[in-house]
């Protein structure tokens, strides 16, 4: 019994939403996914319909500032069928955030 409790629980851990918030797959598999670099995306999306420079927090004059991020925008079909607005935010050259909503939702 012990060891059913176990495996249910390292289940539910590993198909929560905060495990799956940084991936998307489009249609025909290729699976995109945080630590992904620049050139990396372009190779399996191509290259963005939008680009966006985003500033986090506030730049308090101390010599610390806010973090930047560039955003790329897209409008892709998903995996599971439909278009999905998808967005992924950049740190740098890698991906750090991918943000997906499905078109007319």
């Amino acid at each position: 019994m012990k060891w059913l409790l176990m495996i249910f629980a390292s289940m539910v851990i590993s198909y929560s939403p905060t495990a799956k918030a940084c991936s998307f797959r489009i249609s025909g598999g290729e699976l995109n996914r945080c630590g992904m670099t620049k050139i990396e995306v372009m190779n399996k999306i191509g290259n963005p319909d939008m680009r966006d420079r985003q500033t986090i927090g506030v730049n308090t004059g101390f010599g610390r500032g806010g973090r930047s991020a560039e955003a790329w925008s897209y409008v892709v079909k998903g995996d599971i069928g439909g278009e999905y607005y998808l967005t992924v935010l950049f740190s740098g050259n890698k991906v750090v955030e991918i943000e997906s909503q499905q078109v007319r939702r």
